[in-house]
């Protein structure tokens, strides 16, 4: 299902016919990642500060490095609110996870996330928001 999404939008955004804002849009400008310490068991929680009675699609971007500038293949979801759970089979092997896409379908998403994971002085391995900026910049 979520490949047959994806298609429709690439032929959408390939087509001469462009699909339009939504009125109602709501941007995603903020992203937060769960404060607790990672386990590798339960998975990450991204929190957009879109309101939670708006269901998102979201592209990450697992990266085997911290400095994004290799290749990544792509890992599509939908959550039904603002929050979604990145489970442990796709962050566990990446130091770094970056958001590409986050946003209800026909709005627009102009800004980029990424979170690296690191060890703190409690010996307790957390994720902490890297970069923030909107892409073209």
């Amino acid at each position: 299902m979520k490949k047959i999404l994806v298609l429709v939008a690439l032929a959408l955004a390939c087509s001469d016919k462009k699909v339009e804002k939504r009125d109602n849009c709501v941007a995603v400008e903020r992203m937060t990642v769960s404060s607790d310490c990672y386990e590798g068991t339960n998975g990450i929680v991204l929190t957009a500060d879109s309101p939670s009675s708006i269901a998102l699609d979201w592209a990450i971007a697992p990266l085997k490095d911290t400095s994004g500038t290799q290749t990544y293949v792509p890992y599509y979801a939908s959550s039904p609110s603002n929050q979604l759970t990145l489970p442990d089979s796709i962050v566990r092997k990446y130091p770094k996870i970056g958001v590409t896409y986050v946003g209800a379908w026909g709005c627009p998403s102009d800004i980029y996330f990424s979170f690296v994971r690191r060890m703190d002085g409690d010996s307790c391995m957390r994720w902490y928001l890297q970069e923030r900026f909107e892409k073209g910049d």
